[in-house]
Order: C-alpha cells, then sequence, then structure tokens
C-alpha cells in the first residue's frame, strides 16, 4: 500500500466473512496483524450472534461487534449501524475471503474507514461494489483459502513468518465441561474415541455437502465392532434429528453431543483420536485442535477448504464435474448439481471411509 505510515493505524476493522470454517481459515493472519500493530484497536466484525464465541477469547481482539439482521432491522436498523461504524473512526478495514458480495465491500466503504483492503476476484466486479475498496489483492486460483488471508498482509507490507496453521483458543472451563461430558457418559477411561460431523450448514444449497445419514450410521457400526470405540456426534442444534436418526440406526456404541458451548464442543472434539466429517466448519475446528481428520468431500473444491495440515486425509470421488463450487464461481449464489442427485458424495462407500479410518486409527 503506497504511502503506508503504520503509526497512523491505531483502529483497526476486520470484516469476517459467514461461517466458521471461513473465520478460523483467518486465524493465522489475524496474529500477524497484531504482531505488526500491536497498540492498535482491532474489531472483529461478525455476521452472526453464534460466530463470536471462536475469537471472544482471543488475545489478538480488543472488541468483537455482531452485525446480525435482526440486531440491525429495517432501513433505520442499517443507518444506526453505520453510524456506529462510522463514529469508531476506522484507520484500516480488511475484509476476509470470501467476500465477493456488495455488503462485504459497501460496509468497509461506509464505515469511513481510509484503508479499505479486500480481494481482488474475476467476477462480478461492478455488482459485488469490490471497486469500494480502495487496495485489492488479487485471487490466487492455486492455493488454499488460508493462504489467501495470509496473501492480504502483502497490502501492509508484512512478511508473514508465522505458523501457517488454525488458532482457537479453548479455556481451562471449556476442557472441565468436556471432560464432565465423558464422565457422565462413562467414557474418560476410554483409550480411544471416534468424532463424526454428519451434517453441514443449510445456506445457498450447502446440504449438498453431506455425505448419506445411513452410511455414516453403518460406518459407525463398524468401528464400534471393530475398536469397541464409542462414536460422538456433533453438530448443531438444527442438526439434532439428523444425529437421532444415526444413533438409532447405528445401535450402541453411539452418543448423540447435546447442550454443550461451542468452545466446550471444541475441547470435547480435541478429545477424539479421529474426526471423521463433511466439509464443514466443525471439521476446521478438528483441523483447529490436531485431530486427525477424514474429509468427505463432493461439491466443494478441497483446494480451497480441505481440512489444513499434512495429517489429515480427503476422501471424494473426482468425477469430471467436481467440485462445482470452485473458486471460479465465487459470489455466484447457489451452485446448481447438474445430476438428479449429488452424485459426488454417493460415489464414496462405506468400505473406502472404514479403510481410510482403519489406517488412521492402526
Amino acid at each position: 500500500m503506497r504511502n503506508l505510515n503504520k503509526t497512523e493505524i491505531k483502529k483497526i476493522m476486520i470484516l469476517g466473512s459467514i461461517g466458521i470454517g471461513n473465520l478460523l481459515l483467518f486465524s493465522p493472519a489475524l496474529k500477524a496483524v497484531r504482531k505488526e500493530f500491536p497498540d492498535a484497536h482491532i474489531t472483529f466484525i461478525v455476521l452472526k450472534e453464534s460466530f463470536k464465541r471462536l475469537y471472544e477469547r482471543s488475545p489478538d481482539i480488543d472488541e468483537i461487534m455482531i452485525v446480525e439482521k435482526k440486531l440491525y432491522p429495517g432501513v433505520r436498523g442499517k443507518i444506526k449501524l453505520i453510524f456506529e461504524l462510522r463514529r469508531k473512526k476506522f484507520d484500516l478495514s480488511i475484509t476476509t475471503f470470501p467476500a465477493n458480495r456488495f455488503e462485504y465491500n459497501l460496509l468497509p466503504f461506509l464505515s469511513g474507514a481510509k484503508r479499505r483492503i479486500a480481494h481482488k476476484y474475476n467476477r462480478k466486479t461492478l455488482t459485488s461494489l469490490s471497486f469500494l475498496q480502495n487496495y485489492r489483492v488479487p485471487v490466487d486460483y492455486t492455493i488454499h483459502d488460508l493462504d489467501q488471508n495470509l496473501n492480504l498482509l502483502k497490502a501492509l507490507d508484512i512478511d508473514f513468518t508465522g505458523e501457517r496453521r488454525l488458532h482457537i483458543d479453548v479455556t481451562e472451563k471449556n476442557q472441565r465441561e468436556a471432560e464432565q461430558f465423558l464422565e457422565k457418559n462413562g467414557l474418560k477411561n476410554k483409550d480411544m474415541i471416534v468424532g463424526f460431523h454428519p451434517g453441514s450448514s443449510i445456506e445457498r444449497g450447502m446440504i449438498m455437502k453431506r455425505w448419506q445419514k445411513e452410511r455414516y450410521a453403518e460406518l459407525a457400526q463398524k468401528i464400534v465392532a471393530k475398536y469397541g470405540s464409542p462414536v460422538l456426534l456433533f453438530g448443531g442444534n438444527d442438526e439434532e434429528e439428523l444425529k437421532r436418526f444415526i444413533k438409532e440406526s447405528a445401535g450402541e456404541g453411539v452418543l448423540s453431543v447435546s447442550g454443550i458451548s461451542l468452545m466446550s464442543t471444541t475441547a470435547l472434539i480435541g478429545k477424539c483420536s479421529l474426526f471423521i466429517s463433511n466439509d464443514s466448519g466443525l471439521m476446521h475446528i478438528a483441523a483447529a485442535v490436531d485431530v486427525k481428520t477424514i474429509a468427505l468431500f463432493g461439491p466443494s473444491d478441497p483446494l480451497r477448504t480441505a481440512p489444513y495440515g499434512d495429517k489429515h486425509t480427503v476422501i471424494r470421488t473426482g468425477i469430471d464435474c467436481c467440485p462445482c463450487w470452485s473458486i471460479h464461481n465465487l459470489g455466484a449464489g447457489v451452485v446448481r448439481c447438474v445430476h438428479s442427485e449429488n452424485i459426488c458424495m454417493k460415489g464414496i462407500t462405506v468400505d473406502r471411509v472404514f479403510q481410510e479410518a482403519e489406517r488412521a486409527l492402526s
């Protein structure tokens, strides 16, 4: 960024894209920003109240601001939000990846931030209002989303030398709650626990990322039968019915995790020997707490969003139309499957996943 005097950067706004995984994939870049601007006041903006939990204990953030629609309803609410942002007098705004939608570009502009950093995408350059950002870093179509976020640091002349891994802060209280869950369910002394996340977000057609629930149930039966290992089913409140189906279908040795916070769920995932999941936020949480992960990918692109690290495995069919949600159509909205059913997920067999689980657990 030309003529950047870093001593002038006193207040920084970071606009987080939607999704637990997307927010976590900014965490290495966040640490670098804090290191470069140790005295700046950093405000992290999230689009949903539930996302606040990921960063509320982070030493790299001074304030978390929630801009969920229900908190700022209607035109009056939007005007109120703009005035709240402008009163903060930001010197710099950073928009995390991916964010090729008009609200991600309009909000930093209306906030009054003097310097506005985001990515430069190859589509929707007008309708996304991306021209409102006054420094745009070209998207690199060959790298992971975590590294896309690190590329934003180039606009600040930051030479990243930190660890390329996800960061998540779990408290002692969260660890105690995880231990209490294990003790309550008779799992405290188990040598091996396997976690599943059979769900995913359902927004913008992302339910297509889910492997069949019947196959998760069959896989759970195989793991319990061979290893005597309990299988824990993780997921949000909107996935209770999904977890109930798998638990009842699989039978003994399968438990549903409910009634604990996101961060205590994170601590509990950290107790697992292996985590098997669709492409989801909990998949990224498992990678963040260094649990070996098997990720099942269909329409989404593992080049972009595979669990970060070299101890994890991606299973996919690799059919010609996969991935249909690639970096090249970011911002396109819902991408429709060209088939009558999502054959990219149905092509992943139980035997194939079980064989990979055997290798991981050996």
